[in-house]
């Protein structure tokens, strides 16, 4: 694993500390298994445990792209909830799965102080849902649902690309999480929202995952129908 994982020197927006953290040669993934919500797992390590920064000094979390300079305000925000009762800890080595949910909770609780956007919020969310799916634990329920939420909102309110994702596969993605969360007829809807965009036919993939899945979400519907009708 640790031929896949080099350090990047990172300057902190929040405290100007200078940090090392882990990404991931991405050339060299072997992929186990694709899932139908866009989750990738693989052989030896999964990227997205590297995906959050968190300087050691300050606490101050955030992905990449949210890696970035940060305004007066925000640092009084972050020196009063995070700074204030943070104690040193260093994620820059190899993380472990549990170490991978810290971080992006971490990351959550900040993005949600500094009022980041709900494409912002959802991406992390799922991510956090994904990690709970690695480990077979509940708590992925919750995170999808939370995920769900913030997506639906911010595609009628924010300016793509959303969470990396363009409408088409957006559409597609709360449609896949709405059946997932046994919505079907919910899931039906986003399925066809992603169909009926022009821009589908420059989505081949996601134009078959999306077919495909709003078969499935039509039987899913048929049978809640049958046994409500038997109750």
């Amino acid at each position: 694993m640790e031929h896949l994982l080099y350090d990047k020197n990172i300057s902190c927006p929040c405290c100007n500390n200078t940090f090392t953290t882990k990404k991931v040669r991405t050339r060299g993934l072997k992929v186990i298994e694709r899932h139908s919500d866009f989750y990738v797992s693989y052989k030896e390590v999964n990227p997205i445990y590297y995906h959050v920064w968190i300087c050691p000094n300050c606490g101050f979390s955030a992905t990449e792209s949210e890696y970035v300079e940060l305004s007066k305000v925000q640092k009084d925000v972050l020196q009063k909830n995070i700074m204030a009762k943070w104690k040193q800890r260093d994620y820059g080595d190899v993380r472990t799965v549990e170490e991978a949910k810290e971080a992006y909770k971490l990351a959550l609780f900040i993005g949600q102080l500094l009022k980041k956007s709900r494409g912002y919020i959802g991406g992390l969310c799922l991510k956090l849902a994904w990690l709970y799916r690695e480990t077979g634990e509940v708590e992925e329920i919750e995170f999808l649902k939370f995920a769900l939420s913030s997506f639906e909102t911010a595609y009628q309110s924010e300016p793509l690309p959303i969470a990396g994702l363009d409408e088409v596969s957006l559409a597609y993605l709360v449609g896949e999480l709405n059946r997932k969360l046994h919505k079907p007829q919910e899931a039906v809807k986003w399925y066809a929202k992603a169909l009926d965009n022009p821009d589908i036919k420059k989505k081949r993939q996601i134009q078959l995952m999306a077919r495909e899945q709003w078969q499935v979400a039509r039987q899913e519907g048929r049978v809640e129908k049958e046994v409500k009708a038997n109750a």
